[in-house]
């Protein structure tokens, strides 16, 4: 059974940061090399969200509420959900697909009807870390929305999205994540 639990305690963050840390170590023996920098400064934002199983941490995200989706142009006035993901946190593929399928799921009962997400990538050569988790997303069923294009605050990012799609039989695999999201989503 997998659970979505908030990571908003010292002994979570620490947690989510050893997984970080794992994570590095495992896409390093890939040739990925990635910081867990980011990674852990998104997990300390108040939608941060740990993936558990069996109570062990196994993939981390962050769920935004009321984002500044401006940068989306007409693609971000539906109603969504903000997404951050980070290579060292997406965990692996079953992990990823899982979390996809949560996030899906969550929009739809939430009656929104996409998940987005922002990948950054840095200007100039290619950015593997970028590169692979944006094929990495796709593989999950992720679609992407543009090249690139400046988020709210002028980093360099690649916009995907998500279609919401209720999936009832999460419920028999996923603990309840009401308790969890975000307590007010973007509307129309």
């Amino acid at each position: 059974m997998y659970e979505v639990l908030p990571i908003n305690t010292d002994a979570a963050r620490a947690e989510a940061a050893a997984l970080a840390t794992d994570r590095a170590r495992l896409l390093a023996g890939q040739g990925i090399t990635v910081t867990t920098d980011r990674a852990n400064a998104l997990l300390r934002e108040g939608g941060a969200l740990g993936f558990y199983e069996g109570g062990i941490l196994v993939g981390a995200l962050v769920l935004h509420r009321d984002p500044d989706m401006r940068h989306w142009g007409a693609d971000g006035r539906d109603p969504g959900l903000l997404v951050s993901l980070d290579p060292v946190t997406a965990g692996s593929s079953q992990v990823g697909r899982m979390l996809t399928l949560w996030l899906a799921d969550y929009a739809a009962n939430s009656r929104l009807m996409w998940v987005w997400c922002d990948v950054p990538c840095k200007p100039g050569a290619v950015d593997a870390v970028a590169q692979w988790l944006l094929q990495y997303l796709c593989d999950l069923g992720w679609e992407t929305r543009s090249r690139t294009s400046l988020s709210p605050t002028g980093e360099r990012v690649v916009r995907l999205r998500l279609r919401a799609q209720a999936r009832p039989a999460l419920t028999e695999v996923i603990s309840d994540p009401a308790a969890v999201g975000p307590s007010a989503v973007r509307a129309p």
